[in-house]
């Protein structure tokens, strides 16, 4: 196959074989994938407060590296976007609360779960979830004993989408960045959608017909 396609492969630095490999702070075997201790030593040598902006910038992008295996990430960094919006002539304004979201996350950080890898003969569970600052989602696989997570992914809405979105359109928002998100796994495949909002499965159902200039219709094209 390598011939074929043109690649090389270096004796000095391919694994080939192994059970086991280490790839970008990630652990990946044939049961799943999970995070190298060191990502999660790094995300707690970082102080309890956060001294600037800078430094906040700092934890939060090891953090996110982490993201996929950190369930509702956004319900701990929503706490922090004011002050990611400081200028260099803003007072620097740490609270407790904000010390409270860097110890919840690091606690998070020491118990993250082993993550499945989908396989093309598994049934895959997409959840997704809104509320009115932030939208949430996880993949699942079906097993024997029920279902095992396969990734995480969340964010928060912009000021203007929280305050004038609606809510039905905040939960479309949700499904269609899952779908974005897992395309790779998704893709060419049955799969289920596990939802809360009725006019989101009317939609997927063809039941509702939203305008072509709709943000529903530009979101399903």
């Amino acid at each position: 196959m390598h011939a074929i396609e043109g690649l090389v492969l270096s004796e000095k630095k391919a694994t080939i074989a192994v059970n086991k490999i280490e790839f970008l702070g990630i652990l990946i075997d044939e049961t799943g994938i999970e995070l190298q201790d060191h990502i999660v030593e790094k995300i707690h040598n970082f102080s309890d407060v956060l001294k600037d902006k800078k430094h906040l910038q700092s934890f939060l992008g090891v953090v996110n590296f982490a993201g996929i295996f950190i369930k509702d990430l956004a319900k701990y960094s929503k706490n922090f976007q004011p002050l990611l919006k400081e200028t260099e002539n803003s007072k620097w304004k740490w609270e407790e609360i904000h010390t409270q979201r860097v110890r919840e996350l690091k606690q998070v950080c020491s118990n993250l779960p082993k993550l499945a890898i989908p396989q093309d003969e598994d049934e895959l569970v997409v959840y997704t979830d809104a509320n009115d600052y932030r939208w949430a989602a996880v993949l699942m696989k079906k097993t024997t004993t029920g279902e095992e997570p396969c990734r995480y992914t969340g964010g928060l809405f912009s000021e203007q989408q929280a305050q004038v979105w609606h809510i039905n359109k905040k939960e479309f928002f949700a499904v269609w960045k899952a779908f974005k998100k897992w395309s790779l796994f998704l893709l060419a495949k049955e799969f289920t959608l596990k939802v809360d909002n009725t006019n989101i499965k009317a939609f997927l159902k063809n039941k509702l017909k939203p305008k072509r200039e709709s943000t529903y219709y530009q979101m399903a094209s």
